[in-house]
C-alpha cells in the first residue's frame, strides 16, 4: 500500500516544499522590513537624542543668559535708583532756585488800587508742593518697606514651618532608628533637607545644619563599623568544627569582637545623643528668638 501511495506521498511533499519555501520567503520579507524598520527607529533616535543634546546646550546656554541677564537688570535698577534720587535733589534745587529768583525780583505793579506784592508767594508755593512730593515719597516707601517686612515676615514662618517639619521627621527616622531592623529604610538624613539659602540662615540655624552634618557622618560611621562587625561575626560563626584545637580562640576572638562593637557602639550612640541634645536646644532657642522677634521686636 506505501508503494502504491508513493506518487500521492511525492505530491504531499511538494505541496509541503512549496508552503514550506513561500512561508520562509515571506519570513525573509518581514525580517527585511523589520530591518528596514528598526534602522529607521535609530535613525529617528539618533535624530531625537541629536535634538535633544542641542536643546540641552540651548537651555544651559539660556540659563547662563538669563543669569547674566538678571544680574544686569538689578545693576540698572540699583542704577535707575541712583539716577531718581539725585534727579529729585536736583529738581528740588532747581525749583528752589527759581522760588528764590522769582521772589527776589522787584514787583512792577503800581497804582494806589494794587495790593504790595507778595515776595515770598512763589516760595510758600514752592515749599508747599515740595512737602506734597515728599510726603507721597514717604508713603511709597512706608508701603515697599511694609511689603519688604511682610515677605520676610513670611519667609521667617515658612523656615520655621521648615524647621519644625524637620524636627518631626528626625523624630521620625529615631523611632525607626530604634527598631533596629536592617530592612528598613530610615531615608536620607535631615542635612539632606535643610536650608542652604544665606539669606534665610542665621547663626542658630548654621550651628543646626552643622550638628547635622555632625549627625549624619556619625550615623555613616556607625552603619559602616556595624556592617564590618556583622561581617566579622558571620564569618567567625561560620566556621566549622573541623579546627577543634581552636575552639577556645574563636570563642575569645567572637567575644572580643562583640565587646569592641558593643563598646564602640556605645560610644557612637553617646556621642549622637550628646549631638541631638544640642541640635534639641538650638531649636529651643530659635523657637525662644523666634518668638520674642514676632512679639517686641516688629512693635
Amino acid at each position: 500500500q506505501l508503494l502504491g501511495n508513493q506518487d500521492h506521498i511525492k505530491v504531499e511533499l511538494e505541496k509541503l516544499k512549496k508552503t514550506y519555501d513561500l512561508q520562509q520567503q515571506k519570513l525573509e520579507e518581514r525580517v527585511i522590513t523589520m530591518g528596514k524598520e528598526l534602522q529607521e527607529a535609530k535613525g529617528a533616535t539618533g535624530d531625537t537624542q541629536h535634538k535633544l543634546a542641542e536643546q540641552s546646550a540651548v537651555l544651559l546656554t539660556s540659563q547662563s543668559q538669563l543669569q547674566e541677564v538678571e544680574a544686569e537688570n538689578s545693576r540698572l535698577q540699583l542704577r535707575l535708583k541712583e539716577l531718581n534720587e539725585e534727579y529729585r535733589s536736583r529738581l528740588a534745587q532747581y525749583i528752589k532756585d527759581v522760588a528764590d529768583y522769582m521772589d527776589s525780583k522787584p514787583s512792577n505793579v503800581t497804582g494806589p488800587s494794587k495790593a504790595p506784592a507778595d515776595h515770598a508767594h512763589m516760595k510758600r508755593l514752592v515749599d508747599s508742593m515740595l512737602k506734597d512730593i515728599r510726603a507721597s515719597y514717604k508713603s511709597r516707601e512706608e508701603q515697599l518697606a511694609g511689603a519688604a517686612r511682610g515677605y520676610k515676615k513670611r519667609m521667617k514662618n515658612l523656615v520655621k514651618k521648615h524647621e519644625n517639619l524637620l524636627i518631626a521627621y528626625r523624630l521620625q527616622r529615631e523611632q525607626i532608628w530604634s527598631l533596629g531592623s536592617s530592612a528598613m529604610d530610615c531615608g536620607p538624613a535631615e542635612l539632606h533637607f535643610s536650608v542652604t539659602d544665606p539669606e534665610l540662615l542665621t547663626n542658630t540655624t548654621r550651628e543646626l545644619n552643622r550638628l547635622r552634618e555632625d549627625k549624619a557622618k556619625l550615623e555613616m560611621q556607625l552603619h559602616e563599623l556595624q556592617k564590618v562587625v556583622a561581617g566579622l561575626l558571620a564569618f567567625c560563626e561560620g566556621e566549622t568544627g573541623g579546627q577543634q584545637l581552636d575552639e577556645k580562640g574563636w570563642a575569645e576572638v567572637r567575644q572580643q569582637l562583640r565587646e569592641f562593637a558593643h563598646t564602640t557602639q556605645e560610644d557612637l550612640e553617646q556621642e549622637r545623643s550628646q549631638l541631638l541634645t544640642r541640635a534639641i536646644v538650638a531649636e529651643e532657642q530659635v523657637s525662644e528668638l523666634q518668638e520674642y522677634i514676632d512679639k517686641h521686636l516688629a512693635r
